[in-house]
């Protein structure tokens, strides 16, 4: 399972990318789940839905030593309770990825860019966002506002959140990599800095 991308974050934070090429027994070998966590890989049904439970766990292991302990709110935020991050993990067609941060906010997202955010972008890029696109890279920007509002969402843990109205992207220039500006506005205004990357054909978002 090649570790494709790891970062050291300035605040102390990591955020990495993990290739999963294992099957399912190898990768709970690797691992020393505590009953509630064995429990919860048995009622996956799918092979690829416990493949990227389980990952996710190896990928932590590998970045900080430790069979990572991962319980989760109501909401289905994970928790790292055995180490002292905040968490933000996501999954794309054969990898795991994680971000760990030291402060306030944790969250992630990965995504392989697809036609189909076409047909959907208005549920989530507002009429300001759709000014700044430019017409023939609709489907690399769609797709990077939709992994970063997807990061986002994972941040604020607010169910209720309307993508293309409480979620707003900055202008930005499309690149390998790059810096995103975002704010969030609902029931209160905070903006922050996100990093971004494309890595083997994916797109990956994160605040750490």
């Amino acid at each position: 399972m090649p570790l494709l991308f790891k970062k050291d974050c300035h605040n102390g934070g990591i955020v990495a990318v993990w290739q999963i090429t294992e099957p399912v027994e190898e990768l709970l070998e690797e691992l020393a789940l505590r009953d509630c966590e064995l429990s919860r890989v048995s009622s996956f049904k799918l092979d690829k839905r416990k493949a990227e439970f389980l990952a996710t766990r190896c990928l932590i292991k590998e970045v900080l030593g430790i069979t990572p302990e991962i319980d989760y709110q109501d909401s289905g935020k994970p928790v790292l309770q055995n180490a002292d991050y905040n968490l933000s993990i996501s999954h794309t067609k054969g990898y795991a990825a994680i971000v760990l941060s030291k402060g306030q906010y944790a969250g992630i997202d990965i995504e392989y860019p697809s036609d189909r955010v076409q047909r959907v972008y208005e549920r989530f890029v507002s009429l300001d966002e759709q000014q700044f696109i430019p017409e023939g890279q609709r489907v690399e920007y769609y797709t990077l506002i939709w992994c970063l509002k997807e990061a986002m969402f994972k941040m604020f843990d607010e169910q209720s959140i309307i993508f293309n109205e409480h979620l707003v992207c900055r202008p930005f220039k499309f690149d390998e990599e790059g810096e995103l500006k975002a704010l969030y506005r609902k029931e209160k205004e905070v903006e922050l800095s996100y990093r971004f990357s494309t890595v083997n054909g994916f797109y990956l978002v994160y605040h750490c």
